[in-house]
Order: structure tokens, then C-alpha cells, then sequence
């Protein structure tokens, strides 16, 4: 695996090909040692160093806050978008009854290979350099969170805290509209888990959704 930040770094270290990095990369459906384990020490070193940058970024924050921001950041959705950008699948090594693009496409198991080949790291080079690594691979996703946030961007902080207490992602519906084409409103609801959690209206679709977005976060969190 080369390609990445992930790859990049396991080059750099010398780790390309060691025991551990592949078996961290290997499905069980190949019927060797497999990534399982490496997997539940990845989960737990992720946490750790995911719960650092939130104590120390987010002091402004309540408990409750941080803990749905960390589940958001530790969300299978977040680490499948980690595991697609550094190519996970294109590393995998599979059984006879498991092809690569597959894998590509199951989010479960290209997330928990995220973690096992975190945990992996961990094992080979302990918390310091694996602390730096998921730093890196995090970057883009610690900067949206600043980012949003500080915009105002309630579809997006809505996304993080429905994801983050393990709800899924939301979803607009667009109840009516009403006026002529160039004065029309739209009134929309946002649902979670599909029960409507907040209504909003605009003189646009983004702007109606932003608005009942807005309102269950008012309400619901």
C-alpha cells in the first residue's frame, strides 16, 4: 500500500509488508490470520487520540458535545472515507470467495481496516508515531468540523450529531412549496431515523434545509 497518507507513512517506517501490516490487511476469507483482532486495538487507539484533539480543541464544549463530536470523528462513515482516500481495499487480501471490489464497496470492512492497521502501528511503533499518523489522516476531517461549525452550517453540524449518537444521516423532505418561480418558498422537514426532528422554510431549497436543520439541533441536541 503506497498510495496515502496511510501508505506513505508505513513506507517512510519501514513497515511495508511486516507481519503485522499484513495480517492487518488480510480478510478472513482468505483463511490466514486476519485483521479481527488488530482491528479492536486499532478502535480503542483511534478513541484515545481522537478524544486528545477534542479535549484540546473543544474546551469551550460540554462532555455530552465532545462525546457526539468524538462519534461522529469514529463513525464507520468518517473511517470508510479514510480507508477510500488511502486506498484500503487496493491493499486487502482476500479469500476465493471475496474479490477486492467488494471490498471497496462495504463500508464495514473497509472502516475496520482502517483500525487494524492503526492498531497494527501501534504494536510496531507505540503511541507516539501512531498518535502522529492518525493526526494526519484526520486532518481534513478535524478541519470540517472547525470549519462548519464556526459558519454556521447546521446541515453539516446535524450530519456530525446524528451520526455521532449513532442515528444515521439525516434527511430532508420538502413538504411544498408556494409562490411564482422567481418569489417561491420551500418548506421542508428534516427527519432522523425517520421521524421529523425539525421544519424550516426559505426562499431556496439549501436555504429551507439549513433552516429546519437548524431547529432540531435546537430541539433534539
Amino acid at each position: 500500500m503506497k498510495s496515502g497518507a496511510i501508505g506513505r507513512f508505513l513506507e517512510k517506517k519501514g513497515l511495508s509488508g511486516s507481519k503485522e501490516i499484513e495480517e492487518a490487511l488480510t480478510h478472513k476469507s482468505a483463511e490466514l490470520p486476519h485483521y479481527e483482532r488488530l482491528e479492536f486495538l486499532g478502535d480503542a487507539v483511534i478513541g484515545l487520540v481522537v478524544s486528545e484533539f477534542l479535549y484540546e480543541n473543544f474546551y469551550h464544549e460540554d462532555v455530552g458535545e465532545m462525546a457526539r463530536l468524538k462519534g461522529y470523528l469514529v463513525s464507520r462513515d468518517v473511517l470508510y472515507r479514510i480507508g477510500v482516500k488511502n486506498r484500503i481495499a487496493e491493499a486487502a487480501k482476500t479469500g476465493n470467495t471475496l474479490k477486492r471490489a467488494e471490498i471497496r464497496k462495504n463500508k464495514n470492512i473497509v472502516s475496520d481496516m482502517v483500525e487494524s492497521v492503526i492498531g497494527a502501528v501501534y504494536l510496531l511503533l507505540g503511541l507516539e508515531e501512531t498518535r502522529a499518523l492518525i493526526n494526519t489522516v484526520y486532518s481534513s476531517e478535524y478541519k470540517l468540523i472547525k470549519k462548519k461549525r464556526d459558519l454556521g452550517d447546521y446541515k453539516s453540524e446535524l450530519q456530525m450529531k446524528s451520526l455521532g449518537a449513532g442515528y444515521g444521516l439525516p434527511e430532508y423532505t420538502i413538504t411544498k412549496s408556494a409562490g411564482k418561480e422567481h418569489s417561491k418558498r420551500f418548506y421542508v422537514a428534516a427527519g432522523i431515523n425517520g421521524i421529523i426532528r425539525g421544519r424550516g422554510s426559505g426562499a431556496s431549497l439549501k436555504e429551507a434545509e439549513q433552516s429546519a436543520a437548524k431547529q432540531a439541533l435546537k430541539k433534539h441536541f
